[in-house]
């Protein structure tokens, strides 16, 4: 029996093995020292190294094989139906078929399609189809996703409005609201989808401002309906502007959108002289100021917006934005959200890639260790005492 190589000489043996050109070895000399190298390599490290695609014996251990090979799969399939539906394309695509679903249920509506069977008929099986590809969609999304899809927004709202295309399609009050599907708009253009992030940020303030309107128009109403609440019963007025409380504050938010508000003031100032001043002073306050103001608010989200996309496009503004993006500004973190999936994906693949190269490594040193014992290099003692041994053994002294 031939007696394997001294763990110590493992490393010359790499060295003849790289530098048995400058020794003038032959070709067989040279497999011989590689291969041996190899051998020894694979007997140290095979504890070391997993095995993943390793089939164990019994039933469990098939089973657990046929799993492991059953979820890499699923893997690499989920993958790729993620990056083939968020795809820019195929957004785009989605886009395209949202606007165009939109227009014909608005061209749905004209009388020549409502009065004609034959194209009515054909208008909603268009419409099924639309709804079909968008189903298909949200499926794939699903797929990739899997239950994280009930934590993005905008997915749930894809979701709700789908689910409720399909649930009450027979209803025909309902399927009026089909149009609805057209707001997924918002979903798919990143301008729109800012805009609504941008008004999502600034819902504490606008609650605010909706606060102090209803206690300005609160006070107001009680005010206006002790005030003048017979003017109608006595035929002063043309409609029943003050008699309840309740139409009061409907007769207050028209004056508060000054829609005629002049013709009012001026019936009730034919009673009561000094009627201008309570009114002009709910205009003033109202319409002038919380209206504008509200408006202001939302302008100033708008433009925090922008300097947050200039600061992102020309690194400006970083140091002064720091601390209160996260907080003011969701378009960031959806953005981090997205950057962190495309990451996970990168993640998922370079391990099974990893996983496939340990793989195709084991096979081929066993192959290698194979083709070593079919030609007896380490069985025959005559053959570590032939020709290729000769130069081998001397290396390994030197």
């Amino acid at each position: 029996m031939t007696e394997s190589p001294p763990e110590n000489d493992r490393e010359g043996m790499q060295i003849a093995t790289t530098d048995s050109h400058e020794v003038g070895l032959d070709d067989d000399d040279k497999n011989a020292i590689s291969s041996a190298s190899d051998i020894e390599d694979d007997e140290a490290n095979r504890d070391s190294i997993a095995e993943p695609y390793e089939r164990e014996p019994g039933t469990w251990g098939t089973i657990a094989y046929f799993f492991h090979e059953f979820m890499e799969k699923f893997h690499t399939t989920r993958h790729i139906a993620g990056r083939f539906v968020n795809n820019k394309d195929m957004q785009l695509a989605i886009v395209v078929l949202i606007g165009i679903n939109g227009i014909m249920m608005g061209i749905g509506t004209f009388d020549f399609v409502k009065e004609n069977e034959k194209a009515s008929d054909i208008f909603e099986v268009v419409d099924l189809v639309f709804l079909i590809i968008f189903t298909v969609e949200l499926g794939l999304q699903f797929f990739y996703h899997g239950w994280r899809l009930f934590l993005d927004g905008w997915l749930i709202f894809d979701f709700l409005i789908i689910t409720i295309s399909w649930s009450f399609s027979e209803v025909q009050i309902v399927r009026s609201f089909r149009i609805f599907r057209a707001l997924r708009l918002i979903t798919r253009i990143k301008v729109m989808k800012n805009l609504i992030l941008a008004l999502f940020s600034v819902i504490p303030r606008m609650f605010a401002i909706g606060l102090l309107l209803f206690l300005v128009s609160y006070i107001f109403a009680v005010m206006f309906t002790q005030l003048f609440k017979d003017l109608y019963e006595d035929g002063h007025t043309d409609y029943d502007y003050f008699s309840r409380l309740d139409d009061t504050f409907l007769t207050l938010f028209q004056i508060m959108t000054l829609d005629n508000w002049a013709d009012i003031a001026r019936q009730v100032m034919s009673v009561y002289a000094w009627a201008w001043a309570p009114f002009i002073a709910f205009v003033i306050i109202t319409g002038f100021v919380v209206v504008n103001l509200i408006i202001a608010v939302i302008c100033d989200a708008v433009s925090a917006l922008e300097d947050e996309e200039r600061a992102k496009l020309y690194g400006t503004g970083e140091e002064e934005s720091t601390a209160n993006e996260e907080s003011q500004h969701p378009a960031l973190q959806e953005d981090v959200r997205e950057q962190l999936d495309v990451l996970e994906t990168y993640v998922d693949e370079l391990t099974n890639m990893q996983e496939q190269t340990l793989r195709t490594l084991q096979i081929l040193t066993r192959q290698l260790q194979e083709h070593k014992e079919a030609k007896g290099i380490n069985d025959d003692p005559k053959a570590d005492e032939g020709q290729g041994s000769k130069p081998t053994r001397s290396l390994l002294r030197n």
